[in-house]
């Protein structure tokens, strides 16, 4: 069964469209991140840092701390919180998955080749872990070129060793897994296509949203809650940890997160009249 929902997952249009959107989002976002912001803000580009302000960032791509946030499969970012076009690919790899059984009539055949509705979720969510990881890798390597090639550019060492590259790959493509798979239980358990992408983009859109909201009333404090949030807890794992939670915490939280969501995705799928 997890052969079948494989094939059936790599060889559909909305797919390859999905992973190529993100692919290409990321790229776009690296460079406007990594490559355009500290060319503008070195003066390379652009007016010159005195003109844009003292609010724009400055990045010292030479920085270790630097050149590990570049190597990010969601896209570098000025917040754990942000969300990119490649954050909503890959979530919407999984929403898709998890809802074109339904759409095209394959689950009827699902379930009378397996009857325990438990193996058919077990199945999906494998395959699309599967994707996923293997768009991870490619997300990460995007991230990887993209800063090496600024690098280059701007005649700056690339300062990274084995031991980081290998440790925010591995972290990189977990976070990705996750998130695909997520996005497939938010498929299964809203069943429908259309309400499971509105869904997705919703819980994405409102999560930073609702963390600034809750910064402005408190005064900047933000509760721990909001740490666990699904995005936060990506770029949680991504970054080795939050400002209040170790890495693995976060590791945990998010496999926590994903399961139970599965779990809950196969409940769903249990009591569904097919």
């Amino acid at each position: 069964m997890l052969r079948a929902e494989l094939t059936g997952l790599v060889t559909t249009t909305a797919t390859k469209v999905t992973a190529a959107v993100a692919v290409v989002g990321l790229i776009v976002t690296q460079l406007a991140f990594v490559t355009l912001m500290p060319a503008l803000a070195d003066g390379d580009i652009g007016p010159g840092l005195d003109a844009l302000g003292s609010d724009f960032p400055v990045l010292d791509l030479a920085a270790r701390a630097v050149q590990l946030d570049a190597l990010n499969p969601l896209g570098a970012s000025m917040g754990s919180g942000s969300i990119g076009v490649a954050l909503l690919a890959i979530t919407l790899l999984g929403v898709l998955a998890g809802t074109s059984d339904d759409r095209y009539g394959g689950i009827v055949g699902a379930v009378l080749a397996s009857p325990k509705r438990f193996r058919i979720v077990a199945a999906k969510a494998g395959a699309v872990a599967l994707v996923g990881a293997a768009l991870g890798v490619v997300l990460a390597l995007v991230s990887l070129v993209t800063l090496v090639i600024t690098l280059a550019a701007t005649g700056t060492p690339f300062v990274l060793g084995l031991p980081d590259l290998a440790a925010r790959f591995g972290l990189g493509v977990l976070a990705v897994t996750a998130l695909s798979v997520i996005g497939l239980a938010v498929g299964l358990i809203v069943r429908t296509q259309l309400a499971g992408v509105l869904t997705m983009i919703g819980i994405l859109i409102l999560e930073p949203i609702a963390v600034s909201s809750i910064q402005l009333i408190t005064g900047g404090i933000v509760p721990v809650w909001t740490q666990f949030l699904p995005v936060a807890l990506a770029q949680g794992v991504i970054h080795g940890g939050t400002d209040g939670l170790g890495p693995s915490v976060v590791i945990l939280a998010l496999v926590a997160l994903t399961a139970a969501l599965t779990a809950a995705a196969s409940a769903a799928l249990a009591r569904r009249d097919i």
